[in-house]
């Protein structure tokens, strides 16, 4: 009798889907980058994290906030350090020699997102931790502390209720640029052990249950963390800093996203790109063989008779440099 491993994590098709003509927009903690780079591999039109790294809901929903309204950032958050100038609310990548040209970086990336949250199909929001450092001064919580005394910060754990109702006041703004934008919410499976496994499990455990009531506010949640924590759920799954899933952990999640979300349609597509791609890959010993010329020829044809369905204009460029004129 053969016993099951583990424990399957099944994820039910969504009522509605999106397709790689889609744009989808992601930001929050690196599970947003991993998901974004997947999309973008799968020719999804992206935005991925463009304020980088964001770990707690509060932050994630004022940059957004700021970037609906474009609104400037408030002038009490500009610091310098070491010949650097930087921001509160947004990652140490946000830095400039001086404090204009910072300025004008912030500006520029906060015109960007507007333009894409617009006109996306899709945003994707990934929730690291319940966890926020509050300046002592001002009260307002940062998304980085860029290295500056810890005694000018107060460590504080968020409520179900601050993050609900930081999430109401987002989603009214996103619904007024873009009243069809679907919401699609996470919970990183990336555990925060700086703050303790005891407290990583409280802080993960706000998030989830915010999450959840995010629903009512017709939000859909995607379960990474149940996937990696109940399913998975093995250290072979680990990075040997037994924090960050492997990269066959990541496949394994984004495969179950794809079946939840992508249509019909664009799974097959993508399936026969993939086809090609691992074609593409193999090495031939003499690239002038007439065998491998035909086999590019045909490859060529393959990808031209998608092109009017999915972006294949590197692949094609790639055929096309090994190709022998004729």
């Amino acid at each position: 009798m053969i016993t099951k491993w583990k424990t399957d994590l099944t994820v039910s098709p969504a009522n509605q889907t999106i397709s790689n003509k889609d744009a989808v927009f992601t930001i929050g903690s690196c599970f947003a980058d991993v998901l974004g780079n997947y999309l973008t591999r799968s020719k999804f039109k992206t935005m991925v994290n463009p304020f980088e790294t964001v770990y707690n809901p509060i932050s994630i929903h004022t940059l957004l906030e700021m970037a609906i309204h474009q609104k400037e950032p408030s002038p009490d958050g500009f610091i310098e350090r070491d010949g650097l100038h930087y921001h509160y609310q947004f990652h140490s990548d946000f830095c400039e020699p001086d404090r204009a040209s910072l300025q004008t970086r912030i500006k520029t990336q906060l015109a960007d997102a507007l333009d894409f949250l617009t006109n996306c199909k899709a945003i994707v929001l990934t929730y690291g931790t319940s966890f926020v450092y509050v300046r002592k001064d001002i009260g307002s919580v940062v998304a980085n502390c860029h290295k500056m005394p810890a005694e000018l910060f107060e460590k504080k754990l968020l409520a179900v209720s601050e993050i609900l109702a930081s999430y109401k006041s987002l989603i009214d703004s996103l619904k007024k640029i873009n009243p069809a934008i679907r919401v699609i919410t996470t919970v990183s499976p990336v555990r925060h052990l700086k703050d303790t496994l005891q407290l990583n499990s409280v802080s993960k455990s706000i998030l989830r249950v915010a999450c959840h009531n995010l629903t009512e506010f017709g939000a859909d949640y995607f379960p990474a963390y149940e996937i990696m924590m109940d399913d998975l759920r093995d250290y072979r799954f680990y990075k040997t800093d037994r924090i960050h899933p492997t990269e066959e952990a990541e496949e394994y999640i984004l495969e179950k996203f794809k079946a939840c979300y992508f249509s019909s349609s664009t799974v097959i597509l993508l399936n026969e790109l993939e086809k090609i791609r691992q074609a593409l890959a193999h090495r031939p010993l003499q690239p002038s063989a007439p065998a491998h010329q035909t086999f590019l020829k045909k490859t060529l044809s393959q990808l031209t008779a998608i092109s009017d369905q999915v972006n294949v204009e590197d692949e094609i460029t790639v055929v096309k440099s090994q190709l022998l004129n004729s």
